[in-house]
């Protein structure tokens, strides 16, 4: 009966307003997104950071961290990176790369460990990648993020929803975003996807945002949906 009585008055509580109602609890709590990269460490508090400030809105918990691994010298250490992926500071919901590769003997691990992290619960944002100059493309079924489970692949569209030059392309790319005006072609259309999914991450738990996201695709007859139509205004 004691018991009874008190989550009879903690309702109403929470129904008077003098209360936190679970609503409010988690739209309290911090959206982090954990980046990793394959530039320098100074271009991400010189580049990255200020860009997903801008396009986070009015999200005041939405924050990036820079969880890229680097050597002594400041540069990209690949051999760092599953330790990192592995291992995030407490409160990392989302990680985002801003990198796509050929799968090969040499990275095959990374998607498995990739696939982990999504089953535990990590949404996983990555671009589709592009070939290097003068290199064949091939179909994002060859590479790492459209091997690794359920990773959401953006790519980036250009006017007439052309993708950059030289994109791997498959039906494993969820869709492709235009960056927003001043931005257009230069490889930010996953980090201004990131940015707005941080700020409602946790209207959903990560399989439903992932279902969420193939359902809207499927039913979808636009050749790319963009950010509204699976993020909502």
């Amino acid at each position: 009966m004691k018991n009874t009585a008190m989550r009879l008055i903690a309702l109403f509580l929470i129904f008077v307003g003098l209360a936190p109602s679970h609503r409010a609890l988690a739209e309290s709590a911090p959206a982090v997104v954990g980046y990793f990269s394959l530039e320098g460490q100074d271009q991400f508090e010189k580049n990255i950071k200020p860009l997903f400030n801008e396009f986070k809105g009015a999200c005041k918990n939405c924050e990036i961290v820079n969880l890229t691994p680097y050597d002594e010298k400041g540069s990209y250490a690949e051999k760092g990176l599953l330790a990192k992926m592995k291992n995030p500071p407490a409160g990392v919901q989302i990680f985002l790369f801003s990198w796509n590769k050929r799968v090969n003997e040499q990275n095959k691990e990374l998607v498995s460990g990739l696939g982990e992290k999504v089953e535990s619960g990590t949404l996983i944002i990555a671009p589709t990648g592009q070939a290097a100059a003068g290199e064949p493309g091939v179909a994002l079924s060859r590479t790492i993020m459209g091997q690794a489970k359920d990773v959401i692949i953006i790519g980036e569209a250009l006017e007439r929803e052309r993708l950059l030059p030289q994109s791997y392309f498959g039906p494993e790319m969820l869709t492709a975003l235009r960056a927003p005006k001043n931005y257009v072609g230069q490889g930010y259309s996953p980090l201004y996807f990131a940015a707005r999914l941080a700020g409602i991450w946790d209207k959903r738990k990560a399989g439903e945002w992932i279902q969420h996201f193939k359902s809207k695709k499927l039913k979808s007859r636009k050749i790319w949906l963009d950010a509204d139509d699976l993020l909502g205004r």
